[in-house]
């Protein structure tokens, strides 16, 4: 019976191993998926206060961004008024997990609690996403982000 026990440490220790990095690869993918939506945000306030040219705002997008979303916001910079738009004073991620992933793309679903300022008064917003990041030789880019 002795020897016996060592046949079921072998497979219980990969079990393990294969769970915790498991874990570890969701954790980055919801890792990369907020701090890219949140260095999204902070290029497109900046845009629309006018402490950063359109062009340099598109320039920083498309380190970040790819199609097709990286269309929509730069069509939207180019029309949206400033005047239109309540300012984000803070974001915070209340929930972020990984649907899947499938040929180079990674499916996440996130709820966001936006503190905002608008034109009358501050206010709080709590809204769910779905996000899909796009791997690309240089990392992971936005490639969607669309309200559930």
């Amino acid at each position: 019976m002795r020897k016996h026990y060592k046949l079921f440490i072998f497979p219980a220790l990969i079990v393990i191993i294969a769970g915790i990095f498991s874990g570890f690869s969701e954790q980055s993918y919801t890792k990369i998926a907020e701090s890219l939506l949140e260095e999204r945000t902070t290029v497109l306030q900046m845009a629309y206060s006018g402490r950063i040219e359109l062009d340099e705002a598109e320039e920083v997008l498309k380190r970040i961004e790819t199609y097709p979303l990286l269309s929509e916001d730069i069509a939207y910079l180019r029309t949206a008024e400033p005047t239109e738009i309540d300012i984000v004073k803070s974001m915070e991620f209340v929930e972020t997990h990984q649907k899947n992933k499938l040929f180079g793309y990674v499916s996440l679903n996130t709820n966001i609690r936006w503190n905002m300022s608008g034109l009358s008064a501050d206010y709080i917003s709590d809204n769910e996403y779905s996000v899909i990041l796009k791997s690309t030789k240089s990392g992971y880019k936005l490639s969607e982000f669309n309200p559930i």
